[in-house]
């Protein structure tokens, strides 16, 4: 009998802690989302065209494509945002944090993950921009998995560290082969590469 209740109590206690341990939302979430900040421009740089500029041929700055097909044919995506001062943001303080968030992508092949790196330069919407020539890659900022009609998820970074007055701009770049992600931004309705300001 002895037994049968320890064994049933640490049965409830496991359920307990089940029930209450976070999801991968929650714990990428933090506190309540005070501003949200669609990208600016995008620029797209590819393997098998090195030396062209993608957004020119394309003939607009708001596409995004991030693919690769049996390990080569990179296509790469070039994301920038400007965030306003931290005294412009209702709510913001130091210690608020930044979420980035690719929203309803187009299309989404294959895994669907993508690293993200941020730039060790400023990119602008008109430089010329190709696969070999851009600012180098900095730091690593997290893989995320795009979801059709829905937010990415986080697999390894929640957060990075907002630039307060300045510029955010990352390198999204597949992380497998035989993947392509797409979509046209569109910041009225939330479409594509999103910054999220929480507390």
């Amino acid at each position: 009998m002895k037994a049968f209740f320890s064994a049933a109590t640490l049965l409830a206690v496991l359920a307990a802690l089940t029930s209450a341990a976070p999801t991968i939302k929650e714990r990428s979430a933090g506190g309540p989302v005070i501003y949200t900040k669609g990208a600016d421009f995008i620029r797209i740089a590819s393997q098998a065209q090195p030396n062209v500029d993608e957004s020119v041929a394309l003939g607009t700055t708001s596409e995004a494509i991030i693919a690769r097909t049996d390990g080569q044919n990179e296509f790469d995506s070039y994301v920038s945002f400007q965030i306003p001062d931290i005294a412009s943001i209702p709510g913001a303080t130091s210690s608020s944090t930044c979420d980035i968030v690719i929203r309803n992508p187009a299309t989404v092949t294959g895994s669907g993950h993508t690293q993200i790196f941020d730039l060790g330069g400023l990119i602008t919407q008109t430089g010329t921009l190709t696969f070999y020539s851009h600012p180098f890659i900095n730091q690593y900022r997290g893989e995320y998995i795009a979801n059709l009609g829905g937010d990415s998820t986080p697999i390894d970074v929640y957060t990075v560290p907002c630039n307060f007055g300045g510029y955010m701009q990352y390198a999204m770049r597949p992380q497998n082969d035989n993947d392509y992600i797409a979509w046209t931004q569109d910041n009225v309705n939330g479409v594509g590469a999103f910054i999220e300001i929480r507390n």
